[in-house]
């Protein structure tokens, strides 16, 4: 049961807006369980906003190119990107803050994104950023 998604953005949120709800209808449709669907949509939103907010100099239109493969037990999306060479898994979380009041905003999103899916994989390839993310399927 291989189900394909395949959708081309530009570098604005709303966008990214219309790809979550596209990607949620695909996903639901193909009976993707609450928890997978969640877990996918989570990091897409959280990716491809660091992409838009971080990874252009130029105020010049750019494409973002997602897919998302529903399999028999995982769901694989892949963010492609050619913004600045951005490797998200080599970035390190902040330490546990003291107290709140020392803790800086921001930074902790690809954290628990890198812990809520099962596997992530990044690849610079010809000038792109190249994000795979994958989520198992409940039953």
């Amino acid at each position: 049961m291989q189900a394909s998604f395949h959708r081309s953005i530009t570098n604005e949120l709303h966008d990214l807006e219309k790809l979550m709800n596209a990607s949620t209808n695909f996903l639901e449709d193909r009976e993707v369980d609450a928890q997978a669907v969640y877990r996918i949509n989570l990091a897409l939103e959280e990716m491809i906003s660091n992409v838009i907010r971080h990874g252009y100099d130029d105020y010049e239109s750019h494409e973002i190119q997602v897919s998302i493969e529903v399999g028999e037990n995982e769901v694989t999306a892949i963010i492609e990107d050619d913004g600045h060479e951005f490797n998200p898994l080599k970035q390190e979380g902040e330490a546990n803050p003291v107290s709140l009041e020392k803790s800086k905003i921001g930074g902790r999103g690809i954290q628990v994104i890198k812990k809520l899916l099962d596997h992530v994989d990044y690849r610079r390839e010809n000038g792109k950023n190249i994000l795979t993310i994958q989520a198992r399927r409940q039953f």
